[in-house]
């Protein structure tokens, strides 16, 4: 053998290792970040392996297709299986590697932007919310005490039977039904039995036909309805007041995403922009220090919010008849979620594959010519 051809062999050999290492550092990145693994450089040394394994697999390959007198179909078809197995990862975790080095960015920003407008717009509906169901409550509670309150004047005053009897009672029994079986809602524990009329204490009232009586007893018992009223009054602006700490996390919150997240984290990553870095600001800032600060109903409402349906009907949604509006940076780290999405049309329009998967197949297009070059 001389020296032109030994060199030759030596610089395609280096020239795979070059362009196989480089499709290994890929893989490696891309696995460990799919199972969040901390050693890259070790899964990086078992996929090179694997490289070589995969390049000794296909020239094996085009040894028994070029060996015209004792081709060995075992041998054959062993090697295109391996090579097929190991270049299938290789090629997906690359295309996987590709996306997120170049949409990264993109991707942990356009979701960081989801989560602020949907942060923004719930802190006023929160506030406005509150405000509206408390006058809300108050004004049901006014009027329905009210109604009672006119039908028992309307039974006192009564021409047929004026007087403090028995029906005009039942009304303010009735008011003490309301008041105890509308309690729940707020956490009322007072116990508004035989708070306005007492049927021991007050038995003497019972029957009184005079009318300078009958205007006393009015006057004693909207007394006693009025402190009723009050008292409830003042539980439903408590139990309001107490859902305004869950409007004024949102707006921690708010202030959390403006602050720290857009003035700081966000320039970082975009001078540095490696898929670790994404990695990282997705898995605390996004994950841990956003999404789980808000509650399971808002968690569900963002998270179809990053959808839309391919259909006209937006409940296709739930049947899985959807692409994603905003891509969830979370399955951006998973080759598996990854490929899933791009070979079920759940890709956003605006995310390209073709260009990365052309690019990982010109990669190892490359690393396996120069393999065969050199056998």
């Amino acid at each position: 053998m001389n020296k032109t051809k030994v060199f030759s062999k030596i610089a395609y050999w280096a020239g795979y290792c070059l362009f196989a290492g480089y499709s290994a550092y890929m893989t490696a990145k891309s696995v460990a970040m799919s199972f969040d693994l901390k050693n890259v450089w070790i899964v990086f040394v078992f996929v090179f392996v694997v490289a070589l394994i995969a390049g000794y697999c296909l020239s094996m390959v085009v040894s028994e297709l070029g060996n015209r007198y004792n081709p060995s179909r075992t041998k054959f078809v062993l090697g295109l299986l391996g090579f097929l197995l190991f270049w299938g990862v290789s090629f997906m975790t690359n295309v996987h590697y590709m996306l997120m080095s170049n949409e990264g960015l993109k991707v942990v920003s356009a979701e960081l932007g989801t989560y602020k407008s949907f942060v923004e717009r719930s802190v006023t509906d929160k506030k406005e919310d509150i405000a509206d169901k408390e006058a809300a409550d108050l004004a049901l509670c006014e009027a329905s005490i009210q109604n009672y309150v006119d039908e028992f004047k309307r039974e006192c005053e009564s021409s047929i039977r004026y007087g403090f009897g028995d029906r005009a009672i039942a009304y303010l029994k009735d008011i003490e039904d309301y008041l105890s079986n509308s309690g729940g809602k707020f956490s009322d524990q007072y116990n508004y039995k035989q708070s306005i009329f007492d049927d021991e204490k007050d038995r003497g009232d019972r029957g009184k036909r005079g009318a300078h009586e009958v205007k006393a007893l009015q006057e004693k018992y909207s007394i006693r309805i009025t402190e009723k009223l009050l008292r409830r009054e003042n539980v439903i602006r408590q139990y309001y007041k107490r859902m305004v700490p869950q409007a004024r996390e949102m707006e921690l919150l708010k202030e959390f995403i403006n602050d720290s997240l857009y003035v700081v984290d966000i320039p970082q990553i975009t001078d540095i922009s490696t898929p670790d870095v994404y990695y990282q600001f997705q898995k605390v800032q996004l994950t841990n220090n956003v999404f789980h600060r808000l509650d399971a109903d808002d968690q569900i409402a963002v998270q179809r919010l990053m959808k839309e349906s391919k259909t006209a009907n937006d409940a296709d949604i739930d049947k899985d008849k959807f692409r994603y509006r905003t891509y969830p940076s979370a399955r951006m780290f998973s080759t598996f979620n990854v490929w899933d999405d791009m070979l079920h049309g759940r890709m956003p329009k605006d995310m390209r594959m073709l260009g990365w998967i052309l690019f990982s197949l010109i990669i190892d297009i490359v690393a396996y010519v120069l393999r065969l070059l050199a056998r």
